[in-house]
């Protein structure tokens, strides 16, 4: 309850603020006379009406009475088991968040327009636009958690105040390039072999290829099972038949477990790099994901496949309708499709 309180000789207003979960006081301006206090106390009744208006309001709405903080540890909980690179990006996004808004005040206090603001500000700094975009990127993520929680009341950031990432230009191998690499093979054992067979005709991701075991191979039906750690599933696929030799050999040499001998991606990323260094094609910015984007676009842009198909190939998510039927694609029709793909042999 709004009450009057005395300080010096002057007249303030205490009040238990339910958002912020705090007292608090501000002065009125007014000597304590019998007039003033009449007035303060007015002004005291009125501040209270408008606080169990708004208090009301957010009760219907759902809204809770929590601190940014609170919040904000309610997201880290419900997101403990994402990578920790993403983890530390939210933690990033809350530093930096936190300099703007008072993590001790209510949720209530983010709105669209302080929200805005606070990514122009960002959007000012001299700091590069992927780096600004990965601030607003988790921003809005955090946006959306709230809503959901029903922590704040929902509203639209303006499209133009969004963060944006940067648009850089598509690397893929050229044809020159790719006969390089395949041509250079020969003098290479056979876990790097098939590690760089693999990445070129599948498509891929590091992270899926270092979980591919040699109980997951059917060569003679040529599909493989992988578990894919960014969408945290397994997923089954078809594969190109250039992959059936070697695939072969490599399962008799390892005999069990995993396929390729790299404990990380990023041992395997090196290796790759250290290979194309020695080719000297490295400068052209290929690096292990190169691979992948060769494989989208070779399979898109000349072989025409099916752009379904081949999201399913790589492992792309997918959202709507349309998409969930596509996962129900078969394997033949995999192995169809593959048959678009041009075999290199060795050699484009």
């Amino acid at each position: 309850m709004a009450t009057v309180r005395k300080r010096g000789r002057l007249l303030y207003i205490q009040w238990f603020d339910p958002f912020e979960n705090k007292v608090t006081c501000k002065s009125t301006k007014l000597t304590d006379t019998e007039l003033n206090r009449r007035k303060a106390e007015q002004m005291a009744k009125k501040l209270q009406n408008e606080l169990n208006h708004q208090y009301s309001q957010l009760k219907q709405l759902g809204i809770k009475p929590a601190t940014i903080k609170d919040a904000f540890e309610h997201f880290l909980r419900n997101n403990k088991h994402k990578h920790k690179n993403t983890i530390y990006e939210y933690n990033m996004f809350y530093s930096r968040f936190t300099n703007y808004f008072d993590e001790n005040a209510a949720c209530n206090t983010i709105t669209k327009i302080e929200v805005e603001n606070w990514l122009n500000e960002i959007k000012a700094l001299n700091y590069k636009t992927n780096t600004i975009h990965t601030y607003g990127k988790q921003c809005i993520h955090f946006l959306n958690f709230l809503f959901e929680y029903n922590y704040i009341p929902m509203f639209k950031i303006n499209r133009n105040v969004k963060t944006k990432p940067e648009i850089g230009e598509k690397i893929v191998f050229s044809d020159e390039d790719i006969n390089l690499i395949f041509n250079g093979l020969s003098k290479k054992n056979t876990n790097f072999y098939a590690a760089i067979y693999l990445a070129f005709y599948t498509g891929l991701r590091s992270s899926d290829l270092l979980t591919i075991t040699v109980e997951r191979i059917d060569l003679e039906n040529r599909f493989l099972t992988y578990y894919s750690p960014k969408r945290k599933k397994y997923r089954e696929i078809a594969f190109h038949k250039s992959l059936v030799p070697i695939l072969e050999e490599r399962i008799k040499e390892v005999k069990s477990g995993s396929i390729l001998q790299y404990s990380t991606i990023h041992n395997l990323g090196r290796a790759v790099e250290r290979y194309l260094m020695s080719l000297n094609i490295r400068s052209k910015g290929y690096s292990t994901r190169t691979f992948r984007k060769t494989f989208i676009t070779l399979c898109r842009s000349r072989f025409n496949m099916d752009a379904s198909i081949v999201r399913e190939l790589v492992g792309h998510e997918h959202g709507n309708t349309t998409d969930r039927y596509y996962n129900q694609i078969s394997i033949e029709t995999m192995k169809k499709e593959l048959e678009k793909f041009k075999d290199f042999g060795g050699a484009f």
